[in-house]
């Protein structure tokens, strides 16, 4: 009986495990319902170059080092991390945020 718990116990810790992993990735998060891919690197953020001034979610200015997400074939900047996942989580919403040319705030705070 014991031997049969520890068993069933190892399996459930095993599944567990490789679920968990499944979740993170190293390279950046992918979200399966939108087309929006958050990516950085342990030392930095993505290289490309984001085509917005202000943030999407608070309408503050971006700086060089901020977090950045690809949605729709366009690199969004945000103003602090945290919004980056706030966007990720809703980019419809956040990107209609923005000006057509991405320099100004239209949405509300």
């Amino acid at each position: 009986m014991l031997r049969q718990f520890v068993f069933v116990l190892a399996v459930v810790f095993c599944v567990s495990a490789i679920n968990f992993a499944q979740d993170k990735t190293s390279s950046g998060l992918k979200d399966p319902h939108h087309s929006v891919e958050i990516v950085k690197d342990s030392t930095k953020t993505i290289s490309k170059e984001p085509w917005n001034k202000v943030c999407p979610v608070k309408g503050n200015a971006i700086e060089d080092d901020s977090p950045t997400v690809e949605y729709n074939g366009k690199v969004y900047a945000f103003c602090c991390p945290g919004c980056d996942t706030k966007f990720a989580k809703n980019p419809e919403k956040y990107s209609k945020n923005l000006s057509e040319d991405g320099k100004k705030f239209v949405g509300k705070k």
